[in-house]
């Protein structure tokens, strides 16, 4: 069964953000080059606003 390419992205945004940051991280974070829509693009820079604040908090 093929999988959904923004699932996918979702996935290892996720997976990546469940690490934390870490002095000395290398993990570029991946961008989402598949289809998209206002859903995918809303969902997205939701997650960007709220990783930001992640980042912050934990600095």
């Amino acid at each position: 069964m093929p999988q959904d390419p923004f699932n996918s992205h979702l996935i290892a945004l996720l997976s990546i953000y469940e690490l934390g940051p870490y002095p000395g991280a290398t993990v570029p974070v991946p961008r989402y080059n598949g289809p998209s829509s206002w859903e995918t693009e809303e969902i997205l820079r939701s997650l960007g606003s709220i990783a930001k604040r992640m980042w912050v908090a934990e600095e």
